[in-house]
């Protein structure tokens, strides 16, 4: 009974990974950046996690072509991905801390979200991609 319980679970495994596959970008650098789309995952290099940008959950950001008083905040929802489903959400702010987390040892810092809004246009949710840096652990 134990034995056929298993391969369900298997299967299941190979599905996530596949899906997760198909959204795999290129690789992030450790301590440079790297742009990630919206959707989309990428394995830090030479680590044992991937970061998928998962959401933008604000965008008060003043736009480009407009003067404010103050730069406003965007908010964005990664997911930290592991062997094994171990997975970890966090939330970054562009102007608002926390700007950055450690995860798994390395530190996450949201550098940017484009495009810039601009005023009078909207961005559509699939156009949206991060600018993130991997840092090493200090030793």
């Amino acid at each position: 009974m134990m034995q056929s319980l298993k391969y369900p679970f298997v299967l299941l495994a190979f599905i996530a990974f596949g899906v997760m596959a198909a959204d795999l970008g290129k690789s992030g650098m450790i301590d440079r950046d790297f742009s990630l789309a919206i959707g989309k995952t990428v394995e830090v290099e030479g680590e044992d996690f991937y970061i998928r940008f998962k959401a933008v959950l604000e965008d008060s950001r003043c736009p480009a072509n407009a003067l404010c008083t103050s730069q406003g905040n965007a908010q964005v929802q990664l997911e930290i991905l592991g062997t094994y489903d171990q997975h970890q959400t966090i939330v970054l702010n562009t102007d608002n801390e926390p700007k950055a987390m450690t995860v798994k040892g390395h530190r996450v810092i949201l550098i940017a979200l484009n495009p810039s809004r601009i005023d009078g246009e909207s961005i559509s949710a699939g156009d949206y991609a991060v600018t993130l840096r991997v840092e090493s652990p200090a030793d």
